[in-house]
């Protein structure tokens, strides 16, 4: 995609946030934009992760080498995190304004805030303004207006007083210091496709970072070229500060938008609809049917009394009214009165007026959700001759072709009943990235080979041997959609879904014992060793289970190192705290295969929305032992409830069957809970932990429908930040890139 087509997307400067050439804009991303810049300027390496959290809240994580920090020589490994909110948009007349803290979590080394502001004089010009404090104030500075309000406003720690206690939120520095700095800068994308130019006026002086270097602030202006070949790759070459000069290379995408579009991939064969027979009457239900599916707003008027909604998990939204006697009498469907319950409920798909003994007067259709919900209503049930399933040749064909036709979708069935009315399956999806179009896969597989009578579609999703939930479709409604442009939505907003519950089916014969097997590569990284920033293996990987009953099994996994140096790390730990963690690097270094994990795990339902796990035997590559877990968590619930426990052993390094002399007894109290903001989850684990610490782990993700998932987490104990040792306390990023993101074909792998 060339510049012209994504020239909404505003650019990234040298510390790998929404900015100039050093310094930041006011601009934000595309919601949900996650990018990666590796920078270099002036002796500064600096790789950073770029993610807008939401549409006006950007977080950056920064890992930086500044050589000749301390001595000449002696180089800087630095971690920072970045915040941006853009507090308001860009109009007409107005700037976009945004409000930033940069590196406020880390050494301080980059610490500064600043407001910002950014406007476009033309399409392809834009100036760029704004006033900062800490890093932000060392060139075009003032005295610090807030100092002359603020009793200590100018009291603000340098960085090398910081050096000693990272990872800690500084609040009390914010807008501090002796002076406050003024910076700006204006972007001219050229009529060259792809080509831009840059001009600023830094508020940086490096005064601290080109101590030891000759490098030097001759002038505080910027300027440079970037280059876009395509629209997830931005090139950029600046002259720095009149004595140096920096190079930029982004790579960035969006979650939401894959790399290989979704069409690129075989679909699904088409839904089969049956031949219809005749529909019963539904007047005794609903009365005669009127529709008013416009946009015009109620008339003036009261709202009717007595309303009553009814709203299924999932379904059409519908409002129930019990007019007087005198209206019922009189005959006339009160079709405005409708509009008006509409307007005072929010939004509902259709009304259905009765008389005081509940006889229906009439029903008005407000959206076409409602018209489709009556139109499948009037769709029988039964019908059709069922006479088939008395005969079993004809039910073991009918099986046969179902199993088939589930197969050939890559779908795994454990077991299916089907009655002459119904089909139930245990379905598990181990191909598809979504749950969803597994089972949407599945029901149109179905109607291409069920005889007709079979309405209903029972679906259950087997989640890590157990049944999690179940999906109850009517044919007659995923007939409805057939050709339609929007039928894959259309057809699960009908779903009724509820916690996996009842008699399960039998297993298919044969299905137990099961053996599975697989063999794939793996690359585990080491990051931020002073040594080597970055360390990697290429590994091989290959894993085997025994599945002896329902949810019954046993699993191995063994590793081989190819090649990489993972294991290379000579930087012993020195914390006083056991070494639960710490000594990984001792973890890395065999060359013979070593045995990742070899368990037993039993897995089931206490009850529909209560889950249970038992695990024993080597848990993984560090420790062994025995485990439980317990969760709860009603499907058609935002939050759910858990707990573990588990006595763990140490193994030794070489990850055979010897242990080391350290165990502990481990376990947690969790909250989930889907804020159903944005796919925002935020999850809390309170327990003991590996080093016997007492504590909490925090966390917050955002998920989105095809497996992405970029989170942070930090864990606060009772050990004190002193004896914790480099960065305080725990903290991280996660980031889960599913492969169906970038592969021209279905898998639901994915890379953590």
């Amino acid at each position: 995609m060339p510049w012209r087509a994504a020239q909404a997307r505003p650019s990234y400067n040298l510390y790998g946030v929404t900015g100039l050439i050093d310094m930041p804009t006011a601009e934000s991303q595309p919601d949900a934009q996650i990018a990666f810049t590796s920078a270099w300027m002036g002796g500064q390496l600096r790789n950073t992760l770029n993610f807008q959290i939401l549409p006006r809240i950007e977080g950056t994580f920064r890992y930086t080498i500044i050589d000749d920090y301390f001595t000449p020589g002696s180089a800087l490994y630095d971690r920072s995190f970045d915040v941006k909110f853009r507090l308001l948009d860009e109009g007409k007349m107005t700037p976009a304004v945004a409000l930033g803290f940069q590196d406020f979590l880390g050494t301080g080394v980059y610490s500064g805030e600043y407001i910002v502001a950014t406007k476009h004089v033309t399409p392809a010009l834009k100036l760029t303004g704004g006033v900062g404090w800490g890093r932000f104030a060392g060139a075009n500075s003032v005295e610090n207006p807030l100092g002359v309000v603020w009793e200590g406003g100018k009291d603000r720690e340098s960085s090398e007083g910081q050096l000693g206690n990272t990872g800690n939120v500084r609040f009390g520095q914010f807008f501090r210091g002796e002076d406050m700095g003024f910076f700006g800068g204006l972007e001219w994308q050229t009529p060259i496709d792809g080509l831009s130019v840059k001009a600023e006026l830094s508020s940086d002086n490096y005064s601290r970072d080109w101590r030891f270097s000759s490098n030097d602030v001759k002038t505080p202006i910027n300027i440079g070229v970037e280059y876009r070949p395509w629209a997830g790759v931005e090139l950029g070459a600046y002259a720095m500060y009149g004595s140096t000069f920096g190079l930029r290379a982004t790579f960035t995408g969006n979650p939401a938008t894959p790399l290989t579009p979704p069409d690129a991939r075989s679909g699904p064969l088409p839904i089969a609809p049956r031949t219809p027979v005749a529909a019963p009457s539904i007047a005794a239900r609903f009365g005669p049917v009127r529709e008013l599916i416009d946009a015009r707003p109620a008339s003036a008027g009261p709202t009717p009394e007595g309303v009553v909604l009814e709203q299924a998990s999932s379904g059409p939204r519908w409002a129930y009214v019990t007019v007087s006697e005198a209206e019922a009498q009189g005959g006339l469907c009160p079709t405005e009165a409708a509009r008006r319950v509409d307007a005072d409920l929010g939004v509902v798909d259709g009304v259905t007026f009765k008389s005081p003994s509940g006889a229906p007067l009439c029903t008005v259709v407000l959206r076409p959700a409602g018209r489709e919900w009556i139109a499948a209503e009037r769709r029988p049930l039964s019908g059709w001759d069922t006479g088939w399933h008395d005969d079993d040749a004809q039910v073991a064909a009918s099986v046969e072709g179902a199993l088939a036709a589930l197969s050939a979708e890559n779908l795994t069935v454990e077991g299916l009943s089907l009655g002459a009315e119904e089909i139930t399956i245990d379905l598990v999806n181990d191909y598809f990235a979504a749950d969803a179009q597994a089972v949407g896969r599945a029901a149109a597989a179905l109607t291409r080979t069920l005889p007709p009578s079979v309405e209903r579609f029972n679906i259950t999703l087997i989640k890590g041997g157990a049944p999690a939930v179940t999906i109850a479709l009517r044919r007659a409604l995923i007939e409805d959609q057939a050709g339609e442009p929007d039928a894959a939505r259309r057809s699960w907003l009908t779903a009724d879904i509820s916690d996996a519950a009842g008699p399960r089916p039998d297993p298919l014969p044969g299905k137990y014992p099961g053996f599975a097997w697989g063999l794939s590569p793996y690359v585990p990284l080491g990051l931020f060793d002073p040594d080597s920033p970055l360390r990697a293996d290429l590994q091989m990987r290959a894993f085997a289970g025994v599945t002896l009953a329902r949810g019954l099994s046993f699993n191995g996994q063994l590793s081989q190192r190819v090649l990489g140096n993972l294991g290379d790390s000579d930087r012993r730990s020195d914390s006083v705290l056991p070494h639960v963690r710490s000594d990984s690097y001792l973890y890395a270094q065999s060359d013979v295969p070593t045995i990742d994990r070899l368990t037993a795990d039993y897995v089931f339902k206490l009850s529909p929305d209560t889950y249970g796990r038992l695990s024993g035997g080597l848990l993984e590559p560090m420790f062994a032992g025995v485990g439980a877990e317990v969760l709860w968590k009603p499907a058609d619930q935002s939050w759910g409830l858990g707990a573990d426990i588990n006595w763990v052993n140490q193994r030794d390094y070489d990850q055979y069957f010897e242990m080391l002399d350290y165990n502990v007894v481990t376990g947690h109290a969790s909250v989930y809970w889907d804020t159903g903001y944005y796919g925002l989850q935020a999850q809390v684990d309170a327990g003991r932990y590996l080093a016997g610490d007492w504590g909490a782990t925090f966390s917050l993700s955002r998920t989105f429908a095809n497996g992405w998932e970029v989170g942070a987490y930090f864990t606060l104990t009772d050990v004190p930040f002193d004896e914790y040792g480099e960065g305080s306390f725990d903290k991280g990023l996660r980031l889960t890139i599913p492969f169906d993101w970038a592969l021209p074909y279905e898998t639901n792998s994915r890379y953590t």
